[in-house]
């Protein structure tokens, strides 16, 4: 049996990753297959403070951690500036994936292309972590475009896309709205499901779990 790792990304920020990582944990989780997760990069926290990795871990009930954490509220090359630290490289991260064995989701930070230093972006490390990609969509004005740029920035880098989530972001979305997202995505992505807009809570997630459990169980 194969190992399944997966690289969670998003539209934009703000989009709802780390509700979406921890309801794909806790469906994994529900099919036997509880995962690791990682958090590739925080920034924006001090140390000490608990992070997205740590509200996954609590919401789900898996294993989590981080492997990188800056204070400045940044993209993780100007985070890393902003700290003198040496930027980021994606095959250097790519390796403390590597020495994780087993299930495995890694939340990323924004969107896809965001800088891990001059020249890589998170892309690059999804790639070299040999990470399967799983999107999520914020559903707000704007998405559709974010979504397709999203999914051609990944398909020219030959990042294979899994699946796609949407996420109510910022209020319940508008029937037809929605409809129209799925109508522009069919045939782009798989939509794995929809996510309403609510805080997330233990049983939020797992009514939430349950019903994304049908979509992921193929994928392993």
């Amino acid at each position: 049996m194969s190992a399944f790792r997966a690289f969670v990304t998003g539209t934009d920020t703000g989009v709802g990753k780390t509700r979406a990582t921890a309801t794909i944990a806790r469906a994994l989780a529900g099919l036997g297959r509880p995962p690791r997760v990682l958090k590739a990069v925080q920034t924006g926290l001090p140390a000490g403070a608990p992070g997205d990795a740590a509200e996954v871990g609590v919401l789900a009930g898996v294993e989590a951690s981080e492997l990188v954490r800056f204070a400045l509220p940044a993209d993780p090359f100007s985070a890393a500036l902003a700290a003198g630290a040496i930027p980021l490289g994606a095959a250097d991260l790519a390796r403390r994936v590597d020495g994780f064995t087993g299930d495995l989701l890694v939340e990323g930070a924004g969107g896809l292309l965001v800088p891990l230093n001059a020249d890589e972006t998170l892309a690059d490390f999804a790639i070299a972590a040999r990470l399967g990609a799983i999107l999520v969509v914020g559903l707000r004005l704007g998405c559709m475009n974010h979504a397709l740029l999203t999914l051609e920035a990944a398909a020219r880098r030959s990042l294979a896309v899994l699946g796609t989530l949407l996420v109510a972001c910022d209020a319940p979305p508008d029937a037809g709205y929605l409809a129209d997202v799925e109508r522009v995505l069919q045939g782009k992505t798989k939509i794995l499901g929809i996510l309403p807009h609510e805080s997330p809570s233990a049983s939020a997630l797992e009514r939430d779990a349950a019903a994304l459990r049908v979509q992921i169980a193929p994928l392993l």
